[in-house]
């Protein structure tokens, strides 16, 4: 029985390996020539190169692409023309501590005469028109024709003049500003020797190329191996499909969480920037809503004069209500862009707030969100 086994054994094999005996058509079998590595060097310009991309060449790409993201960014982010933003107005803040009167002609508020009423409470901004000094004394005329007297003045009140960008349809990935000067790090974390000695200054605009969580906190890499903390930027995070509710693919879109505005049309990005939003006792509402009233300057006053918090703001320009007394508005009187600081309205800088002024319209949709949400 063995032998038997053996010579059929050997049958089968002088069978299915004779070259002249076929069973069927013969295919040609595929043959893929062999793949090396590439060499060590940088490979942009070459979408599939005849080289397999890894390792030192991957690497060596890999950075040069984000050096040349980096100095691209001037062209898919243009900051807004320079001359939104101018006004004719100055501002002053009142001082809390000394008499806020008002006087009907500039004879009356030299000779500290007859007084036409006391300025408003609080924290409390005006603006003035026209100054003049009078034996080493400064006096201020108001819109309205009155004046006052430089000891019912705490300090000028510069308008924030900071500038958002314009950009050329969604960006590819996160991108926003440097909230205060920071040394970048060489990798995520709090480690000892990591810093990378670049310093960048407030405002800088920056992309996160990739993102690592430590613990509940996010390290974002701007750079070949240079990284930043969340707490160190605002950022904003593109927007692929509208809001659920928006129906026309046209909206303003608010991050609470990180303090960014961005305005979408036709479904694309068209611009982003800084913004103000309420703080915690006053916090903005999220939800979804429509711009229902406008106005090129305002008066706005609130708060509680019993918890020492309220406010009286005069000429207040481009200002859009949208979540009852809730607004987006120019302003003067903080440069807190990029923290929650407002009783409640988005607070943008004066050539923001002119732009988005100037964009906008009546019924347009306003989305304000929060990561937690």
């Amino acid at each position: 029985m063995k032998s038997h086994s053996i010579r059929k054994l050997l049958f089968l094999i002088i069978i299915f390996s004779s070259p002249h005996i076929a069973f069927a058509e013969e295919v040609e079998p595929i043959s893929y020539p062999p793949q090396a590595l590439c060499l060590p060097g940088i490979y942009l310009a070459e979408e599939n190169p005849d080289c397999l991309l890894l390792g030192p060449a991957e690497y060596l790409t890999q950075i040069a692409w984000m050096k040349a993201e980096i100095v691209s960014q001037s062209i898919r982010y243009t900051q807004i023309d320079p001359s939104y933003g101018s006004t004719h107005l100055t501002y002053l803040k009142l001082n809390q501590d000394n008499p806020r009167y008002k006087y009907s002609s500039l004879e009356d508020a030299i000779r500290g005469g007859k007084r036409s009423s006391t300025l408003a409470e609080g924290n409390a901004y005006v603006s003035y028109v026209t100054q003049v000094t009078n034996n080493n004394k400064n006096y201020y005329e108001l819109p309205d024709g009155s004046w006052i007297r430089s000891g019912a003045i705490a300090s000028f009140a510069e308008p924030n003049m900071f500038r958002g960008v314009l950009t050329n349809g969604t960006p590819e990935r996160i991108f926003g500003w440097i909230l205060l000067e920071t040394e970048t790090r060489s990798k995520p974390g709090y480690y000892k020797n990591t810093g990378t000695g670049n310093i960048l200054p407030r405002h800088t605009i920056i992309e996160a190329f990739e993102v690592v969580k430590i613990g509940k906190s996010n390290w974002y890499m701007i750079a070949p191996n240079e990284w930043i903390f969340q707490t160190e930027v605002a950022l904003v995070v593109p927007a692929h499909n509208s809001p659920k509710g928006v129906t026309n693919n046209r909206w303003i879109d608010i991050n609470l969480f990180e303090q960014t505005l961005a305005v979408y049309r036709n479904g694309e990005m068209v611009f982003a920037t800084l913004t103000t939003t309420g703080a915690s006792r006053t916090a903005t509402r999220p939800g979804l809503f429509n711009i229902y009233e406008r106005h090129l300057i305002t008066n706005m006053a609130g708060g509680d004069k019993d918890k020492g918090d309220y406010y009286n703001l005069k000429d207040v320009p481009w200002t859009m209500y949208f979540d009852e007394r809730r607004a987006l508005h120019a302003e003067y009187w903080h440069d807190h862009l990029g923290y929650r600081s407002s009783h409640g309205c988005v607070n943008l800088s004066f050539p923001d707030a002119q732009w988005l002024f100037e964009w906008a319209e009546m019924g347009d949709w306003v989305y304000v969100w929060d990561i937690e949400d």
